[in-house]
């Protein structure tokens, strides 16, 4: 690696935004808040609260409904259904408490509720459900309580958010939903949308450089994951030597090589655009990684085995992917129309992926350009798109670990 690489990276103008803003001054991180639960709910609740000083009405409530549209399976409620609601009505509060047979106290972390519609939010940061002795969880005993006291006619609507993919609430009705996904796809959006004010963008934004902060050695959420992977596409070679020096010298005392003094010298950027892409999703010194379910751990728990076959329908048209080891790793690897391994020029197989949503999206855009179609794809929710030759879902595998 030379000077030269090194300087085309430190001047390019999204490193040097990614910099920027990880240097910013975040105001929870100044409070000492960074991961309060408590606190977590409170933002919720104000985010998605259609009468907050946000003042973007019911959009958020919105957003919300629309994941739970794109992940449910076995709903009746539709988009027309979606529309047809008042959300503007929709009232929330934090810690909603009820006595549960008389004696038991239990208070809901995010609870909203209008004439035709009860939001029950579960929000687990650190911990996970609280049994309190029991055998069953406190997500049960919400559940129990609401449907009995809902009056006639409310649709009920329950989300167990947490930092995890892997963490899921006891009770099936509760549809999980990570801090990724909401970040994605509402705070995302809110910061997005041109009537957001100015203060309301202010908090948004600290809010979100807070999700990356660590849980348990993973992000809450990674926020600027597209810059991350646009940069590191236009120099991978360079990032590829930079990850590899760094991880190999990482239990020595050897750190002169240029790889390992640019890392030391910037090394919360670069592990944020390590963390970001899927060739990685981890760092090479600080053991971080990205919180998601790869194909190794459904292989590892014996959801899938070596050569378990995987197809994906997306707007008409078939993908293919299959289960394969490499050592002892359990990757996805796609195929072509023909449902055969891609090979590159030297002969060797290609496309191997640790997780689905990026295999999907690839395959996707290929097909795209070899029909003459410059319109891409950015985003996808991989494990509800790609079944199983029984017609199971990779999320209905993932929520089963």
């Amino acid at each position: 690696m030379t000077n030269s690489q090194i300087e085309q990276i430190v001047t390019d103008s999204r490193f040097q935004k990614l910099k920027y803003l990880q240097e910013k001054t975040n105001i929870f991180t100044i409070v000492g808040q960074t991961h309060t639960e408590h606190w977590h709910s409170s933002f919720i609740s104000w985010l998605l609260d259609p009468h907050s000083s946000m003042c973007l009405g019911h959009y958020a409530l919105a957003r919300l409904l629309n994941i739970y549209l794109s992940k449910a399976e076995d709903t009746d409620f539709t988009l027309k259904d979606l529309y047809r609601l008042d959300l503007n009505r929709v009232h929330f509060q934090t810690e909603k408490t009820f006595m549960l047979d008389g004696a038991k106290k239990r208070s809901v972390d995010v609870y909203g509720e209008s004439d035709e519609v009860i939001i029950v939010i579960e929000n687990k940061v650190k911990a996970g459900e609280n049994f309190n002795g029991s055998d069953v969880g406190q997500t049960q005993d919400y559940y129990d309580y609401i449907e009995e006291h809902k009056k006639e006619g409310q649709r009920s609507f329950y989300f167990f958010i947490t930092p995890s993919p892997r963490q899921n609430a006891f009770h099936r009705k509760y549809m999980q939903i990570t801090y990724q996904e909401m970040y994605d796809c509402i705070i995302a959006k809110c910061i997005e949308h041109p009537r957001l004010g100015a203060d309301s963008r202010y908090v948004l934004e600290q809010y979100a450089n807070n999700l990356r902060e660590t849980v348990n050695r993973s992000p809450m959420a990674l926020v600027n994951m597209e810059t991350c992977e646009k940069l590191y596409s236009d120099y991978k070679g360079t990032f590829d030597e930079i990850f590899q020096t760094v991880e190999q010298t990482v239990n020595t005392a050897d750190d002169s090589n240029i790889s390992c003094v640019f890392y030391h010298r910037y090394p919360s950027v670069l592990d944020e655009i390590f963390l970001s892409v899927d060739n990685y999703g981890r760092t090479p010194k600080s053991l971080q990684e990205r919180s998601t379910v790869t194909f190794d751990d459904l292989y590892k728990s014996g959801k899938i085995q070596a050569g378990t076959r995987f197809t994906m329908e997306y707007a008409g048209v078939l993908y293919y992917a299959v289960a394969e080891l490499i050592g002892d790793v359990c990757y996805l690897k796609v195929l072509d129309e023909k449902g055969e391994p891609f090979i590159d020029q030297e002969g060797a197989k290609i496309g191997y992926y640790k997780t689905s949503s990026q295999a999907g999206i690839d395959l996707i855009n290929r097909n795209r350009r070899l029909n003459g179609s410059e319109e891409t794809i950015k985003s996808l929710n991989g494990p509800a798109y790609w079944k199983l030759e029984d017609g199971r879902s990779l999320k209905e595998l993932m929520a089963s670990l």
